[in-house]
């Protein structure tokens, strides 16, 4: 039976629709990004999470506000630090150069550029004039190159026009992995209209609903990511400022993302729509993304990989056995903390983020240590949570595998890695029905 939300003041974000329907309630919890030390345990506040499906334009999201500043003026996730993000973004700036810019003429913008992961090979491509906009203070102050001109600030309205005065409009906008990151995306959309010029592109990266739903992907979930995408919500999204969708390019980054390619309706002819947004815009239709009861079948699918996977801690912590994490992201803490994994079953967590070792975990208070911790007291078990970058961390620690360690996959489905003879061997783990 569909829950309603009866609140008059909580209407979809995108078409201010009421015809929205409960998928999941994680309850209150802390915030998936707020990284703290031992003394601000007490003062710690956590947030009612509510995922909702909008009947209306389909949007699926994160019905409650958090403030902006809070989520993303002291920031934890430094992009470079993971070298299979260092290569995709190297690869991004070599492709999108090659098709729409002419470097020595270009002016390229990114919105929520980090540390400069994208800019800096826009630089070596010789791109004219490069801008990086990130709210972050201490994570763009670490871009150092003088050729890239930072902008410590959301990007809104009137920021836009304060840009198009000092350095004209833009031929290249990208957004990778925060367009699902904003609260007004009214906004931040008309900001982007008035920057772009008339045969500008803005293309954006962003985790697909697809991955999402057949992946089971619930730690995806949390306040800074307020919105997952279909096709079909953003083309309903995107006609409201005269823009559209010519083409996308699914990518394998972040468990399954969508590169999407917008432009001024009816401008850039010399580039016409992809057959690839007709043939997803069916697929999406034929999946039931403008069905609600598509994304209630998802949420009981969510419930029985979290079951799996406390049973599975819980019969290892039963066995007198050791456990760490792998992997201290916003992602962890969505799973953590919805699996109510303590340190009673975690004894910490490694992460490679030097920012991040010795704080405490948002909402579980587990301690981030670096990964050498491992080799100082060998663990029974690694709970792998950064699992979409899997191979990266396997390619890192295949040693602890050969050395009899085992490794648990969380998701898609829950999984133990040992290694046999030197061989790897993969076992998914499900619930006994007798303890259903």
């Amino acid at each position: 039976m569909k829950k309603k939300f009866n609140s008059l003041n909580k209407n979809c974000r995108f078409c201010n629709s009421k015809k929205i329907t409960e998928i999941i309630n994680f309850g209150n919890v802390g915030l998936a990004g707020g990284f703290l030390l031992p003394n601000e345990f007490k003062c710690e506040k956590k947030y009612p999470q509510q995922l909702f499906f909008c009947e209306d334009c389909f949007l699926l999201q994160i019905i409650n506000e958090v403030d902006s500043r809070l989520l993303f003026k002291d920031y934890f996730y430094f992009s470079s630090a993971i070298s299979t993000l260092r290569k995709h973004f190297r690869k991004y700036a070599e492709d999108v150069t090659n098709e729409f810019l002419i470097p020595d003429k270009s002016t390229v913008l990114e919105i929520g550029c980090n540390d400069g992961i994208l800019l800096k090979p826009f630089i070596e491509l010789g791109i004219k004039k490069v801008i990086g906009v990130d709210p972050s203070s201490n994570v763009i102050s670490t871009i150092k190159d003088p050729d890239i001109i930072k902008i410590n600030d959301f990007l809104t309205e009137n920021l836009a026009r304060s840009i198009i005065q000092k350095h004209g409009e833009i031929d290249l906008i990208c957004a990778n992995n925060v367009f699902a990151h904003i609260n007004n995306m009214h906004d931040v959309t008309n900001a982007i209209k008035l920057l772009l010029k008339d045969d500008g592109i803005f293309i954006f990266e962003v985790h697909y609903i697809g991955s999402l739903i057949d992946e089971v992907q619930y730690d995806m979930i949390y306040h800074e990511h307020i919105y997952y995408y279909s096709l079909i919500t953003l083309q309903k999204f995107f006609e409201k400022f005269d823009l559209e969708i010519f083409d996308i390019k699914p990518i394998p980054i972040h468990g399954g993302s969508m590169r999407y390619y917008v432009r001024n309706k009816g401008k850039l002819i010399n580039k016409k729509t992809s057959l690839k947004i007709i043939n997803l815009q069916k697929t999406e239709y034929h999946k039931g993304y403008d069905n609600s009861k598509t994304f209630l079948n998802y949420a009981r699918m969510v419930n029985i990989t979290r079951l799996n996977l406390m049973s599975l801690l819980k019969e290892i912590k039963n066995n007198n056995k050791s456990i760490i994490g792998y992997g201290a992201s916003g992602r962890a803490n969505t799973l953590i903390q919805y699996c109510n994994i303590s340190n009673e079953i975690l004894d910490y967590i490694v992460d490679d983020a030097p920012m991040k070792q010795g704080y405490y975990t948002p909402g579980s208070h587990l301690e981030i240590k670096s990964a050498e911790s491992i080799e100082e007291n060998m663990p029974d078990y690694i709970l792998i949570f950064a699992w979409s970058f899997f191979n990266e961390i396997i390619e890192k620690n295949i040693k602890y595998l050969h050395r009899g360690v085992k490794f648990i996959i969380p998701l898609p489905e829950v999984k133990i890695i040992s290694s046999i003879n030197g061989e790897i061997i993969e076992k998914i783990y499900k619930k006994n029905k007798e303890e259903n």
